[in-house]
């Protein structure tokens, strides 16, 4: 597949995607960037960087053509996706999805109505509006979690242990959702853990690539689950491959997904595991980190090159895929920071020199303020540490080293990295 001189057009200038070109640029791709800002770390690594909105049609369009663009593409940001979706059908490029079937993988209602028609098990629904009354609220199953149908990134979401909670968090979801509905579904009480499993899609047909186990921050449930830490491979890979993963092939079929990458996030309790969402995108934490090296994808580089027309992967490139003997151990680990103003930062430089770091995103820097409304978000993160070994013990230890020596401190001197992750919750 020959890809050098291609011309791709990256939507959005952030860090978002900086990786995208970064690895398109590897990839012998003349990379030009835009968004409405004069600059952007994408933008700095780019070939070229243009000042167009990705939300100005019109000025895209004449770029393109001004450029000879070949393709179009974006980071895992869902506003510039749903941009790319538009553009792409405006200007006749290759997509690997539509607006269509995107807002059928992101409608919560539907996703689940899926999952029931093929058989893949999903918690408990409750329906809850304004109306509800106390008597209802009172027979339901607490706890309940509570969140927008079309939310993303953690917002809107929150945990429901009686009817008070409810009214609350009611009014905190249907604020962050933009069609005005909620989901309400029982509360899978598991110390926080969760499985995620990802699939390759080419013309219909799904391959699964990686799977993996995830706990959130507070393993309680009392503040809203934000992730804290990704293992790989999953102590659940057997269960799945052998009990659920044909019933989801069949599900994407019907869903009418073609081709792109897939993830669903799940609940593993009491010898089943749930499923409650899913996203058709690449991962916010660029798990091409851990996919390239374990299992040999790059599902990053195979969405650029469909991109620019080539096909979504080959046979041989998926061929030696095996989920049950993965080839070392990855995991990310996830550095959540409290309210205030970042003054000092130690201990990152002896961090990053661990063997086992192979990569780290710092989303924050001295003079950053994390606000209210980030708690409970992916915005709450100062940072996204990938690591990879060849034994879990050089991970864990890893993680016990990065909690005692990284220290991020506001302008009075506390500490704001004050959650922890326990390495002892992995449990394996």
């Amino acid at each position: 597949m020959q890809l050098n001189g291609k011309r791709l057009l990256v939507l959005g200038g952030t860090s978002a995607s900086l990786d995208i070109v970064k690895n398109a640029r590897q990839m012998g791709v003349y990379t030009i960037a835009t968004d409405d800002q004069p600059y952007g770390v994408a933008k700095e690594a780019a070939d070229e960087a243009a000042f167009v909105s990705t939300t100005d049609f019109d000025g895209l369009s004449a770029l393109i053509k001004e450029k000879h663009i070949d393709g179009v593409f974006c980071g895992p940001s869902e506003f510039n996706i749903r941009n790319l979706l538009i553009l792409c059908e405006r200007e006749g490029l290759p997509c690997y999805t539509n607006t269509a079937i995107w807002n059928r993988c992101a409608n919560k209602d539907e996703f689940k109505a899926y999952c029931r028609q093929y058989g893949v098990d999903t918690p408990e629904e409750y329906t809850i509006t304004a109306d509800t009354t106390d008597e209802e609220l009172d027979r339901i199953d607490y706890p309940i979690i509570l969140k927008p149908v079309d939310g993303c990134s953690s917002k809107g979401i929150s945990v429901c242990r009686n009817k008070e909670d409810v009214r609350r968090a009611y009014k905190v979801a249907m604020d962050a959702s933009t069609c005005k509905r909620i989901v309400a579904e029982k509360f899978i009480e598991n110390d926080g853990e969760l499985f995620g499993v990802r699939y390759l899609l080419r013309d219909g047909e799904a391959v699964p690539y990686f799977i993996m186990d995830t706990y959130v921050t507070d393993p309680t449930g009392e503040t809203t689950p934000i992730s804290a830490f990704t293992y790989a491979p999953s102590k659940y890979a057997a269960y799945y491959m052998e009990h659920m993963d044909q019933n989801v092939r069949r599900m994407l079929k019907g869903m009418g997904l073609r081709n792109g990458t897939a993830f669903f996030q799940s609940l593993p309790y009491k010898g089943k595991i749930y499923f409650h969402e899913m996203g058709y995108r690449l991962s916010g934490g660029m798990l091409f980190k851990l996919t390239e090296p374990m299992v040999g994808v790059n599902d990053m580089k195979l969405m650029i090159r469909y991109a620019l027309g080539e096909p979504m992967y080959t046979d041989d490139e998926v061929k030696n895929i095996d989920l049950m003997h993965m080839k070392g151990v990855g995991a990310q680990l996830m550095l959540p920071l409290t309210v205030g103003t970042i003054g000092k930062i130690e201990g990152l430089d002896a961090v990053l020199a661990l063997p086992c770091v192979t990569d780290f995103i710092q989303y924050y820097h001295a003079g950053d303020t994390l606000k209210p409304e980030h708690m409970g978000t992916l915005s709450q993160h100062f940072g996204r540490l990938s690591l990879l070994a060849d034994r879990e013990e050089e991970i864990l230890d890893a993680v016990r080293f990065v909690n005692d020596t990284l220290v991020v401190t506001d302008t009075d001197g506390k500490r704001m990295n004050v959650m922890l992750f326990d390495p002892q919750r992995t449990k394996r």
